[in-house]
């Protein structure tokens, strides 16, 4: 058997299944990046799953994220009242491109493993967009940006007239992507998905924004329903792909790792990542017996 992971998007909150990662990283004596045939990241999933695709340790990638998530959601400036500006985002997306092209310089085809980045592309025949390594000319750090790109939160991406936004709209969730890419491999992973899929494959996936109850929007406008989709089904559009890869390859072949939480965590609230990291780290002392098991059936 073959393990593959997928990561759906959370933004800060990403630091929580680093935690869990790194702990298990420890417990197996590997990193994830070794033992993993496959990857599949959506937002911040695909920073998270770039890193390991490129043989970064999970502690390497939780010291990443903890030192520098306040420059990453750094305020925009020059609009006094943001939300009634033409073109509405929070925060200035030049720290995170930078961090992105000092980790992953070069081009798609520099992973050495199948990845699958979502994007999603706002000016096309079709908005469903994967990265992959079949994309040889495409930036590494561009296409994990333009997977990043959440609306309200980061500015879309321009690349010669051609807009990308966040893979989360359509896919947050990446596991069926990650399926879909195994099975239905382009030229480059060809070889590696077949396999993949002569071994079989069990997935691990992180479900970064956690389980928690559905709460209906306290303010009614336009602006606070485009909230409340964002942060809530934005998020839960992943629920559907997991039944169906349950479905596809058996659940007993899927470990979806996801606290569950009395409230949603806003992705971008700082001042509660270091709770984010405890929920995970307590949730790995709670599974860990199960998620060894699960993953040394790969080993």
């Amino acid at each position: 058997m073959k393990l593959v992971i997928s990561v759906s998007g959370g933004g800060a909150l990403g630091i929580g299944p680093l935690q869990f990662m790194r702990r298990l990283e420890a417990d197996l004596g590997k990193k994830l990046g070794d033992v993993c045939a496959a990857f599949a990241g959506t937002s911040t999933g695909s920073i998270i799953a770039s890193g390991l695709c490129s043989g970064m340790s999970a502690d390497e990638l939780y010291g990443m994220y903890n030192d520098n998530l306040s420059a990453i959601f750094t305020k925009r400036k020059g609009t006094v009242v943001p939300e009634l500006a033409s073109n509405y985002y929070r925060y200035d997306n030049a720290n995170l491109k930078k961090l992105l092209y000092k980790y992953f310089p070069g081009k798609m085809d520099a992973f050495d493993k199948p990845i699958f980045i979502p994007t999603t592309f706002m000016n096309g025949e079709s908005v469903e967009k994967v990265w992959n390594r079949e994309d040889s000319w495409m930036d590494r750090a561009f296409a994990v940006l333009s997977s990043c790109s959440a609306p309200t939160y980061f500015d879309t991406l321009n690349l010669d007239g051609k807009i990308f936004c966040d893979g989360g709209l359509w896919a947050n969730d990446p596991i069926m992507v990650l399926e879909s890419g195994i099975k239905n491999p382009c030229k480059p992973d060809k070889k590696a998905c077949k396999e993949i899929m002569d071994d079989g494959f069990i997935i691990l996936a992180f479900n970064t924004g956690m389980v928690h109850p559905n709460n209906a929007p306290k303010k009614k406008n336009a602006l606070g329903w485009l909230n409340y989709i964002m942060d809530e089904w934005v998020a839960r559009t992943g629920n559907s792909n997991y039944f169906e890869a349950c479905a596809n390859i058996g659940k007993d072949n899927i470990f979806r790792c996801a606290p569950e939480v009395a409230s949603a965590y806003e992705m971008d609230n700082l001042k509660k990542v270091k709770e984010v990291s405890d929920i995970w780290d307590k949730y790995y002392g709670q599974v860990k017996q199960k998620v060894l098991k699960f993953v040394k059936t790969a080993l």
